[in-house]
């Protein structure tokens, strides 16, 4: 019995995980599709539109003061950049 229940789990992870793996590919096309809309039509991106010099200063001050981490956080909470992007960011700074 205990077989069958691990069995029926391990179906309904791979069909939950193929279904999330699916959106993930989607998402991922639509990003670069909008990627190269904004970029045709020579608009700023919008993430870094809120990047002002009062918010760079504060970026700054955090990662003199060795909390980088925090300056990322609050560069995401700001601008809504992905991590990724605003650890990029933070150490382009």
């Amino acid at each position: 019995m205990e077989y069958i229940f691990l069995i029926l789990i391990a179906i309904l992870f791979t069909i939950f995980n193929t279904n999330i793996n699916a959106l993930q590919r989607g998402q991922k096309r639509i990003e670069s599709k909008l990627d190269r809309i904004i970029e045709r039509l020579g608009l700023p991106e919008p993430s870094k539109e809120k990047i002002n010099d009062e918010l760079k200063d504060e970026l700054i001050k955090l990662i003199e003061a060795n909390k980088k981490v925090k300056a990322i956080k609050k560069l995401r909470d700001v601008t809504g950049m992905e991590l990724v992007e605003a650890k990029n960011y933070v150490d382009s700074l």
